[in-house]
Protein backbone atom coordinates (compact mmCIF):
# COMPACT_ATOMS: atom_id res chain seq x y z
CA UNK A 1 0.00 0.00 0.00
CA UNK A 2 2.99 2.08 1.09
CA UNK A 3 4.31 2.03 -2.65
CA UNK A 4 0.96 2.92 -4.36
CA UNK A 5 1.17 6.10 -2.23
CA UNK A 6 4.58 7.32 -3.33
CA UNK A 7 3.64 5.91 -6.92
CA UNK A 8 0.72 8.16 -6.81
CA UNK A 9 2.27 11.33 -5.63
CA UNK A 10 5.37 10.62 -8.24
CA UNK A 11 2.57 10.47 -10.72
CA UNK A 12 1.30 13.60 -9.65
CA UNK A 13 3.97 15.36 -8.95
CA UNK A 14 4.85 14.57 -12.91
CA UNK A 15 1.49 16.09 -13.98
CA UNK A 16 2.04 19.33 -11.80
CA UNK A 17 5.69 19.69 -13.60
CA UNK A 18 3.94 19.22 -16.76
CA UNK A 19 1.36 21.37 -16.81
CA UNK A 20 3.10 24.31 -15.17
CA UNK A 21 5.85 24.07 -17.75
CA UNK A 22 2.90 24.42 -20.63
CA UNK A 23 1.36 27.09 -18.84
CA UNK A 24 5.08 28.76 -18.53
CA UNK A 25 6.22 28.26 -22.00
CA UNK A 26 2.99 29.02 -23.69
CA UNK A 27 2.67 32.54 -21.83
CA UNK A 28 6.76 33.16 -22.58
CA UNK A 29 7.40 32.14 -25.91
CA UNK A 30 10.44 32.25 -27.87
CA UNK A 31 10.22 35.15 -30.46
CA UNK A 32 11.55 34.30 -34.16
CA UNK A 33 12.43 36.35 -37.05
CA UNK A 34 12.61 34.22 -40.17
CA UNK A 35 13.57 36.14 -43.25
CA UNK A 36 13.53 34.59 -46.88
CA UNK A 37 15.98 35.82 -49.30
CA UNK A 38 13.95 35.93 -52.54
CA UNK A 39 16.62 37.05 -55.05
CA UNK A 40 16.76 35.55 -58.36
CA UNK A 41 19.56 33.10 -57.70
CA UNK A 42 17.39 31.50 -54.83
CA UNK A 43 14.53 30.79 -56.84
CA UNK A 44 15.86 27.45 -57.91
CA UNK A 45 15.66 26.39 -54.22
CA UNK A 46 12.95 27.92 -53.16
CA UNK A 47 10.91 24.20 -52.76
CA UNK A 48 13.77 23.47 -50.58
CA UNK A 49 13.21 26.64 -47.80
CA UNK A 50 9.59 25.91 -48.19
CA UNK A 51 10.37 22.34 -46.79
CA UNK A 52 12.95 23.42 -44.55
CA UNK A 53 10.09 26.16 -43.23
CA UNK A 54 7.52 23.50 -42.47
CA UNK A 55 10.23 21.25 -40.96
CA UNK A 56 10.85 23.85 -38.48
CA UNK A 57 8.02 25.28 -37.64
CA UNK A 58 6.27 21.90 -36.43
CA UNK A 59 9.67 21.36 -33.84
CA UNK A 60 8.45 23.56 -31.67
CA UNK A 61 5.20 24.57 -30.72
CA UNK A 62 6.56 27.63 -28.11
CA UNK A 63 7.66 29.78 -30.08
CA UNK A 64 6.22 32.78 -32.54
CA UNK A 65 7.66 32.86 -35.89
CA UNK A 66 7.61 36.28 -37.84
CA UNK A 67 8.23 35.54 -41.48
CA UNK A 68 9.57 37.97 -44.26
CA UNK A 69 11.12 38.66 -47.32
CA UNK A 70 14.45 40.43 -48.16
CA UNK A 71 11.71 43.02 -49.48
CA UNK A 72 9.44 43.21 -47.12
CA UNK A 73 7.82 41.83 -44.38
CA UNK A 74 5.00 39.57 -43.68
CA UNK A 75 3.35 38.94 -40.40
CA UNK A 76 3.56 36.19 -38.53
CA UNK A 77 4.18 32.59 -40.31
CA UNK A 78 1.08 31.11 -38.97
CA UNK A 79 -1.28 34.05 -40.01
CA UNK A 80 -0.46 33.63 -43.61
CA UNK A 81 -3.26 32.03 -46.28
CA UNK A 82 -0.57 30.00 -47.64
CA UNK A 83 3.70 30.01 -47.56
CA UNK A 84 3.35 30.58 -51.11
CA UNK A 85 2.76 34.34 -50.50
CA UNK A 86 6.39 34.07 -50.19
CA UNK A 87 7.92 33.28 -52.62
CA UNK A 88 5.50 34.84 -55.29
CA UNK A 89 8.32 37.39 -56.47
CA UNK A 90 11.57 36.70 -56.96
CA UNK A 91 13.83 39.48 -58.37
CA UNK A 92 17.11 41.98 -57.15
CA UNK A 93 19.79 40.96 -55.10
CA UNK A 94 19.95 40.50 -51.16
CA UNK A 95 21.17 43.28 -49.41
CA UNK A 96 22.60 43.99 -45.70
CA UNK A 97 20.54 47.53 -45.95
CA UNK A 98 17.80 45.64 -47.04
CA UNK A 99 17.44 43.64 -43.61
CA UNK A 100 18.80 46.58 -41.43
CA UNK A 101 16.17 48.65 -43.09
CA UNK A 102 13.08 46.20 -42.56
CA UNK A 103 14.18 44.05 -39.45
CA UNK A 104 16.15 46.38 -36.76
CA UNK A 105 13.24 47.56 -35.20
CA UNK A 106 11.66 44.21 -34.66
CA UNK A 107 12.60 42.31 -31.38
CA UNK A 108 13.61 39.00 -31.66
CA UNK A 109 15.55 36.43 -29.70
CA UNK A 110 16.36 35.04 -32.61
CA UNK A 111 16.94 36.14 -36.04
CA UNK A 112 17.47 33.41 -39.32
CA UNK A 113 18.28 34.21 -42.51
CA UNK A 114 17.91 31.57 -45.65
CA UNK A 115 19.42 32.57 -48.10
CA UNK A 116 22.48 30.88 -50.54
CA UNK A 117 25.65 32.18 -48.33
CA UNK A 118 26.05 34.98 -50.61
CA UNK A 119 25.96 37.51 -47.48
CA UNK A 120 26.28 36.60 -44.15
CA UNK A 121 25.13 39.83 -41.68
CA UNK A 122 26.16 40.10 -37.87
CA UNK A 123 23.72 38.76 -35.76
CA UNK A 124 21.89 36.75 -37.74
CA UNK A 125 22.20 32.63 -38.40
CA UNK A 126 22.29 32.35 -41.90
CA UNK A 127 21.14 28.56 -43.07
CA UNK A 128 22.54 28.17 -46.78
CA UNK A 129 21.18 26.53 -49.96
CA UNK A 130 23.28 25.86 -52.43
Amino acid sequence: MKFLKIFGLLILFQCVLWIGSHIYFSTNKTNVLLVVDTSFSMKSNFPAVQSWIEEYEGRDRYKTIMIGTDKASLGTLDQLASKDVIFRTSFGKLSADNLTRLYSHIRADKRILLSDGSLNPDGWDLVSFN
